[in-house]
């Protein structure tokens, strides 16, 4: 177990504790600049979800994803809210008082930008400045924002939304939701700590925005079109000719024609994923002009495959030893499934030491072969979550689909690399290195996390791509997941165009594990490299049963990922 998983369990545990609960599940947690989890905010936020109903709150903080100060707004909420649960709490918790004051002292020993009408930081040392010294600040502007954040801890759910919004037109000038706002904003946001601390969100995708305007409309393309209808919104439904736009700038062109992607379209996006799109891709940059939506995300992508290069540079001693430690794994097995098969046999190489019974009592089984197990006969695919939900961990993701490739190449095993996401209804595979080139094996640090993840239509794409792929007799599927299916585009009832199922929780994880039968039932062995959290386990033992090992940490990981192959390379 890392330190950032150490520090995210710790986090849970201060949450829970402030709720008196440990049945719910936060989105957020709170963090210092080191990256500990800070004991006073994240007791706050436990406190506001015994407190108040949470789930009324979500639709609000998920809406600020879509803007540019999201992160500002985000704090402008817990630090009004701040004020109500800790009201509240004070006469029950006599340690929060001290806990509150620290909490304050260490945010104005740290460096801040100050102008809060921009900053996040600004606001959060003008809270705390205000607090140390019980002085209100000179400036009317930012007097006024402080006092507005004094909650009242009387206040409704409802009430305290209204408050809020209200207070971010008044000071911020961020314009009211309208009621289609609210319904775009009611999907189950990704959210991460960045490292500067604090509470954050991830900036979503642009594509969350993209049926408001038309890219292709206004003046020189600069994506300030007039607004677009927007249909479907209960489906959360961009235009196809948006997405497809989009999907390719961001991941790359289509590597299938337009009449094979209808073709994969209509056997694939079926039952549960009707509706669906698909984009196989191996990342081959478009020669068109780039969707102006994508260009934050498509340099964000650029940064994240900068830092996975780095991250596996900066423990390249570690993760050598790793490679040679499971290539060497791999090999001893390999050799001794291609041992010599004690049955005698008609053919094969001659074994001397029952040769005589071929001349004294006429038996010609006198020959013994080799077990059908060869190197050449046994591919490995290896399908990476690409989804937000691993957005704290691309780098580690990154080095250990990396150090699994290389180990699998120098054992001459031929292994494709695959990573998927889910953007606005359509699953994105993207190839990132391909069977038979070795060449290709630093590509996997391109790997990035975006968007959700529709499991069982990327598990049922693949298999696609595996059958129309390589003819191996003896197929591996390396799944590296956090075994959470979660999909913003939801599961039809019937024949209705509208409205439908969540793709998440138990209906998501069915699905994924009926999938995970099916390339069982085709010869294809799906294994996972667990990489949630105690929460997400029960679903990936149902979903991939006992194929399946979880890393505890960095210096096991040679250990438990042999353990997994070298176990299905003994029952092929």
């Amino acid at each position: 177990m890392d330190r950032e998983e150490v520090q995210s369990r710790r986090a849970y545990n201060q949450i829970w504790n402030g709720a008196g609960r440990y049945d719910i599940h936060p989105e957020q947690a709170a963090f210092d600049t080191e990256g500990d989890a800070d004991l006073y905010m994240n007791t706050v936020m436990g406190l506001a979800y015994g407190q108040y109903d949470f789930a009324r709150f979500q639709p609000m903080l998920h809406s600020f994803q879509q803007q540019i100060k999201g992160g500002l707004y985000t704090d402008v909420f817990w630090l009004g809210l701040e004020h109500a649960v800790f009201t509240r709490a004070e006469k029950d918790r006599p340690a929060l008082p001290v806990l509150r004051r620290a909490y304050a002292q260490r945010i104005l020993s740290q460096p801040h930008p100050q102008d809060p009408r921009e900053s996040a930081q600004g606001l959060q040392a003008a809270w705390a400045q205000r607090l140390i010294t019980e002085k209100a600040p000179e400036d009317p502007w930012l007097s006024g924002l402080l006092t507005a954040l004094d909650y009242d801890p009387e206040w409704k759910e409802q009430r305290v939304i209204n408050h809020t919004e209200e207070l971010l037109f008044k000071f911020y000038n961020r314009p009211r939701r309208s009621v289609t706002d609210r319904q775009w904003a009611a999907f189950a946001g990704r959210n991460i700590v960045g490292k500067g601390g604090g509470i954050r969100l991830i900036r979503p995708n642009a594509l969350r925005a993209l049926g408001r305007t038309d890219p292709g409309e206004g003046t020189g393309g600069g994506g300030e079109g007039k607004p677009l209808r927007l249909l479907s919104f209960l489906q959360g439904r961009t235009p196809e000719p948006i997405l497809r736009r989009y999907v390719e700038s961001c991941f790359g062109a289509s590597m299938l024609t337009p009449s094979e992607l209808h073709a994969a379209e209509q056997e694939l996006c079926t039952d549960v994923h009707r509706n669906c799109y698909l984009h196989f891709t191996k990342g081959t940059p478009i020669s068109h002009q780039m969707a102006p939506e994508a260009a934050w995300d498509v340099q964000n992508f650029k940064r994240q495959r900068e830092k996975n290069r780095a991250y596996y540079q900066a423990n390249l001693t570690q993760n050598r030893l790793t490679i040679a430690q499971l290539t060497q794994k791999l090999q001893n097995t390999l050799l001794l499934t291609q041992d010599e098969d004690p049955t005698p046999s008609r053919v094969g190489q001659l074994c001397g030491k029952v040769a005589w019974r071929a001349v004294l009592l006429g038996d010609g089984r006198v020959f013994s072969r080799r077990s059908d197990a060869q190197p050449g006969e046994l591919s490995v695919d290896i399908l990476l979550d690409g989804s937000a939900s691993q957005n704290r961990q691309q780098e580690k993701l990154a080095t250990q689909a990396y150090i699994i490739v290389e180990s699998l190449t120098r054992c001459a095993i031929p292994v494709r690399v695959i990573s998927f996401c889910s953007v606005s209804g359509c699953t994105v595979l993207q190839i990132l290195r391909d069977y038979d080139k070795p060449e290709e094996n630093q590509r996997v640090f391109d790997y990035v996390s975006a968007g959700w993840n529709r499991d069982g239509l990327a598990l049922r794409a693949t298999s696609w791509l595996m059958r129309r792929g390589r003819s191996s007799p003896n197929r591996l599927l390396l799944i590296l997941s956090d075994a959470s299916p979660n999909d913003d585009q939801r599961i039809p009832i019937g024949a209705l165009p509208l409205g439908g199922y969540n793709y998440s929780g138990k209906r998501g994880v069915d699905d994924t594990a009926a999938e995970a039968a099916v390339l069982r039932r085709q010869g294809i062995r799906p294994v996972c490299i667990f990489t949630g959290s105690d929460r997400e386990l029960p679903a990936a033992r149902k979903i991939y049963g006992q194929a399946m090992e979880r890393i505890p940490s960095v210096g096991w990981f040679a250990d438990a990922v042999s353990r997994l192959l070298c176990r299905q390379l003994r029952q092929l």
